[in-house]
């Protein structure tokens, strides 16, 4: 063999094996997903409000089984309900859990103890965010928050408001103020904007906490609502619950719930979610989308924990 053949023959003898494997990377990386796999997505009790479990439950493996006959593949869903921060942690440190929804105050803590990689959010007329207001009727002619102090207020509770109360305690504490729960004189919580609404309207409490949007709609409902009421304060566009993947963003459970999420509205099955959710879609969620509300997380702890140190407590 000639030096060239013999240089020849020991390059292919070299180059074989790094075809074979550059090959089967190739195959690798175009193998289809698994025909079937499990995907379990869990919720944060909060988020929920006083939705029916079951209900939502229910939609929810009914439009993720339709999606999944779609896309010729099965899917096992199971949806988890949990009612503490720490049930939801360790779930993700045991890989119990794909995706899941929590209030946005429960992620900084959330971020530190357990393995995260992606978000995305509801939205509602194009946002993500959500303003909040304080209510108070016009006749009544109250000037600020120290005024309402010893007064009653109805807080709206639902999964977009969740924030509305953190704000609200970080206007007080900016004012050298008390909380939210100390500074009034009672306070009660309405799972609909009529039902706290109301009650304001014909003055059987003092001020109302609530989604600037809902109070927009109310009033074009009714417009005497946006005569005989006024907003005494309102917050900065915040986002009041986030959802997130586990770390292995790259399972075929995360990566079909990533898919078929954006495309919710597109079928009567997804339609009926966003309805329990009173949503108009998911989108995935950047961090420069939640540097206002990162700002007043932050803000908050440090008032409170300030406030608690001047009281004396630990």
């Amino acid at each position: 063999m000639t030096g060239r053949g013999l240089l020849g023959a020991l390059r292919d003898r070299c180059l074989r094996p790094l075809l074979c494997v550059a090959l089967m990377a190739a195959a690798s990386a175009q193998a289809p997903p698994p025909a079937r796999f499990r995907l379990v997505l869990g919720f944060s009790s909060r988020i929920l409000g006083r939705a029916n479990r079951a209900d939502v439950a229910a939609a929810m493996k009914a439009w993720l089984q339709t999606a999944a006959r779609e896309r010729k593949v099965e899917v096992d869903p199971e949806i988890l309900v949990f009612d503490s921060l720490e049930e939801i942690i360790q779930a993700l440190r045991q890989e119990k859990i794909d995706v899941v929804s929590v209030g946005m105050d429960d992620l900084p803590l959330l971020e530190k103890r357990a393995p995260l990689s992606g978000m995305f959010a509801n939205k509602v007329k194009n946002k993500i965010s959500e303003q909040f207001v304080l209510l108070v009727r016009r006749d009544e002619a109250v000037k600020g928050l120290a005024e309402l102090r010893g007064h009653s207020v109805v807080i709206l509770e639902t999964g977009r408001s969740l924030l509305a109360p953190v704000w609200l305690d970080t206007e007080l504490l900016r004012r050298h103020l008390p909380v939210l729960a100390r500074h009034f004189g009672k306070v009660t919580f309405a799972a609909k904007p009529s039902l706290a609404i109301m009650p304001l309207f014909f003055k059987q409490v003092d001020a109302v906490l609530m989604n600037q949007s809902s109070f927009e709609t109310a009033c074009e409902l009714n417009p005497q609502l946006g005569r005989d009421l006024t907003v005494l304060a309102s917050s900065p566009e915040l986002v009041s619950s986030i959802g997130v993947y586990w770390a292995d963003a790259a399972s075929p459970a995360a990566n079909f719930y990533r898919q078929e999420a954006p495309r919710l509205s597109e079928t009567p099955g997804g339609k009926l979610v966003l309805n329990l959710f009173q949503t108009d879609g998911i989108v995935e969620v950047k961090e420069s989308d939640l540097r206002e509300t990162r700002a007043l997380l932050a803000e908050h702890a440090r008032l409170l924990a300030g406030a608690l140190r001047k009281e004396g407590n630990p």
